[in-house]
């Protein structure tokens, strides 16, 4: 889809949750853009949260929403994209939290930004998401599948397999399997490498390995890989929010999924910014003593 290809007459509201006081922000939102003649549509945990009638669930908001937004920090739209991804509706993040690496609009510059985008002054992303199929569940994720056990500090023996057979057996706590985007997420935090987000690839990350050889690595987008524990059950754990358990031996499939998350940007956006003010990157530093 091409920015002028987008016509808006109505937008759907994803809010976060547990968070009331942001039914003013969202009654200033839902103005904005009514002024300039679009519908606007809130899903309908949102609406109990806020007292509004007339929710939608999320399938009817999808389908009747020409894009969605998600107002609140990283994990509202973590959320939004999870729950929306089959529909392939453009969506626009709008920080009301902490700044974090995915939401970058600040609530004051919504006015200004809602006139760019009726005036199709604006850019789209696509951002690759993982996909994992295991027995009849299919899952996916914005940035990571995470292999661990969560009911004892035994550790995992996780076996990794390519189509021309294994790629390598993980001893240790887990194994991230992330996506560009969730490269600055839990994978960072692990050892793992930072991907532009716009690659086409994905990254596996042992978590605490008990071999200092077992590394990080960076594999293109067309591989499909299985993957199993061995020696006891455990957990898959999707961008944080969801939970697969996963039986002894038994495996799952993961690759990265064909279909793109399209995210609306000011033209002006720059990712390298993001990094700099959250990593501290290019800071002076002081040395005292």
């Amino acid at each position: 889809m091409k920015t002028e290809e987008l016509e808006i007459k109505r937008v759907g509201f994803f809010l976060r949750p547990n968070r009331p006081e942001l039914s003013q922000g969202y009654r200033k939102f839902k103005m904005i853009f009514e002024r300039f003649g679009a519908e606007v549509l809130l899903h309908s945990d949102s609406a109990l949260m806020i007292n509004e009638s007339g929710g939608l669930s999320c399938n009817e908001l999808c389908q009747k929403s020409d894009i969605l937004v998600s107002l609140g920090g990283d994990g509202t739209l973590l959320s939004t994209v999870r729950k929306c991804f089959k529909f392939t509706k453009p969506i626009l993040p709008i920080n009301a939290g902490n700044l974090g690496f995915l939401v970058d609009l600040s609530p004051k510059d919504v006015e200004s930004f809602v006139i760019k985008l009726f005036n199709k002054e604006f850019s789209l992303e696509e951002r690759k998401m993982l996909k994992l199929e295991y027995n009849d569940i299919v899952s996916y994720a914005f940035n990571d599948f995470v292999i661990t056990n969560q009911r004892s500090f035994t550790m995992l023996n996780v076996n990794v397999y390519t189509k021309r057979g294994l790629l390598n057996n993980y001893y240790g706590d887990g194994l991230i399997f992330s996506t560009p985007t969730g490269s600055t997420a839990y994978n960072l935090s692990s050892g793992g490498p930072i991907l532009y987000p716009l690659m086409d690839g994905f990254i596996l990350a042992p978590i605490s390995p008990h071999s200092l050889t077992q590394r990080p690595i960076v594999l293109s987008s067309d591989f499909r890989i299985s993957v199993g524990v061995d020696n006891r059950d455990s957990s898959i754990i999707v961008d944080g929010q969801e939970i697969i358990d996963l039986k002894r031996g038994e495996r799952v499939k993961i690759g990265v999924s064909d279909d793109v998350v399209k995210i609306i940007r000011d033209k002006s956006y720059n990712y390298f910014d993001t990094l700099r003010n959250k990593l501290k990157w290019g800071d002076e530093v002081s040395i005292d003593g």
